[in-house]
């Protein structure tokens, strides 16, 4: 990479990164795209399709620097039998980690869930992110695990972790 370019990639601030809901079949098909730049080609985990049945009932967050998709998340709302909302398939081209993307898209998630009354929020956080998640309100429950080969750890927002949880909580 050249110099003038990672220098402009340097200069993203957070406040110039817009997040929003999918619109149409072009913003999906970006979605798709970071979730297989992410998952399939940068960790193996996911297949080249990155998408499954639960895109269709879920929010789906689009991050976006100017025109160029930079990061996404989903939320699906009454994911569990106690009617909380999940998120899953967070992620941001590794450029641009740590400027603030992941972060603009969680809350974006995290607000979305609240407005549609959201009892509490879980994720299956990938154990290398704990403090990325912890840091926007989540806390660990329940031993960790792994899924396709990586080390997992189930967190919830504190405010709604179910009372029989947190006898659990590691």
């Amino acid at each position: 990479m050249s110099q003038t370019a990672h220098a402009g990639i340097a200069a993203v601030s957070p406040a110039r990164v817009q997040v929003r809901r999918i619109r149409d079949d072009d913003d999906f098909a970006a979605v798709v795209e970071l979730r297989r730049r992410v998952f399939g080609d940068e960790q193996g985990i996911a297949d080249s399709d990155c998408s499954d049945v639960d895109d269709a009932r879920s929010i789906l967050a689009l991050a976006l620097l100017g025109d160029l998709p930079v990061g996404t998340g989903r939320l699906t709302l009454n994911a569990g039998h106690e009617g909380e909302a999940q998120i899953t398939w967070v992620a941001t081209l590794p450029a641009y980690r740590g400027r603030g993307v992941g972060s603009a898209v969680m809350r974006f998630l995290l607000a979305a869930a609240d407005v549609a009354g959201a009892p509490f929020v879980v994720l299956s956080a990938q154990t290398h992110a704990l403090a990325f998640y912890r840091r926007l309100g989540f806390v660990p429950y329940g031993n960790r695990f792994l899924a396709v080969g990586i080390e997992h750890q189930m967190m919830a927002r504190p405010r709604s972790i179910p009372i029989a949880w947190r006898s659990r909580s590691q």
